[in-house]
């Protein structure tokens, strides 16, 4: 009897065996974590009659772990030096640090630090289309950022009129988890003038088990419900829904009590409209964090 060719038999066989395993288990978890067609119908109908409309693709529902980061300092007597490359004037009593037609602000409460800038254009943007203020938005991004973080670019949005864009970049964890309270917002308008906010955390590692998540469309049925007696029966459009990660006032509150500078951010689900506004949702818990809109 060949032994050589049975155990080369049982080796086929027992490869053959885990990879029919490993597409069950893949199978398993796409269907368990996604909308089935008919759960995906049902919530487009529901939603269609509440005079609220989708737009994009409805994200998978994992269950996810928590993500630990920590606040990027903020050196305000050399990051001033390196985004101007030196030769700016300070206002001391605004944090206001100018140079030609930009202004730099510096704003920090407790141990939170928010970047604004402001440039007031002499001239308006010639070719004012998608390319050319995305091009614009990044070197600027990489001016804020000292070139030391490639952050990503997540909507690039003109406004109704056209006089507008705004873009938001965030930072990413690993396996391309978007962190969303690590951001750089610009406003960019034709005219040439900008304005940018930026707030910035480092993701540092996962911690603890995986947890469930809302489901997709159980977080939009309670956003249905939250944001009827805000809309005044106005059409309310949903351009982009994904899963990231949101360091809210309670994870800030554990990090003041704490003996070490590390947060922990919970999953978040964020909508985003056809207005401006986003919203921010926990996925542990499907209660809405916060929302923002834009001027």
């Amino acid at each position: 009897m060949n032994f050589g060719r049975i155990l080369n038999i049982f080796i086929i066989l027992f490869i053959i065996a885990n990879i029919v395993l490993f597409g069950l288990y893949e199978y398993k978890k796409k269907t368990d974590y996604s909308l089935s067609a008919e759960r995906e119908r049902q919530l487009i109908e529901i939603l269609t009659e509440n005079n609220i409309s989708i737009y994009t693709l409805l994200p998978k529902f994992y269950p996810r772990r928590k993500l630990e980061v920590e606040r990027i300092n903020i050196n305000t007597t050399t990051y001033p030096e390196q985004f101007f490359d030196g030769g700016y004037t300070l206002k001391p009593f605004e944090n206001r640090y100018s140079k030609g037609n930009e202004d730099l602000f510096i704003h920090s409460k407790a141990k939170e630090v928010t970047i604004e800038y402001e440039k007031k254009a002499n001239t308006p943007i010639e070719n004012f289309d998608k390319g050319t203020v995305e091009k614009i938005g990044r070197e600027l991004v990489d001016r804020l950022t000292l070139h030391k973080n490639k952050m990503v670019m997540l909507s690039s949005e003109p406004d109704d009129d056209l006089t507008k864009y705004v873009l938001v970049y965030n930072d990413k964890a690993k396996h391309n988890d978007i962190l969303f309270s690590s951001y750089v917002e610009l406003a960019i308008y034709k005219n040439g003038d900008i304005s940018a906010k930026s707030r910035r955390y480092k993701p540092l590692r996962f911690s603890g088990s995986s947890k469930k998540i809302f489901p997709v469309d159980e977080v939009l049925y309670e956003f249905m419900y939250n944001i009827q007696g805000k809309a005044n029966n106005e059409f309310i459009k949903i351009m982009g829904i994904d899963i990231g990660y949101y360091v809210d006032d309670v994870d800030k509150e554990n990090e003041k009590n704490s003996a070490t500078s590390i947060i922990e951010a919970e999953p978040c689900y964020r909508i985003s409209l056809g207005n401006g506004e986003v919203h921010y949702i926990n996925a542990y818990t499907n209660i809405e964090i916060f929302y923002t809109e834009y001027d």
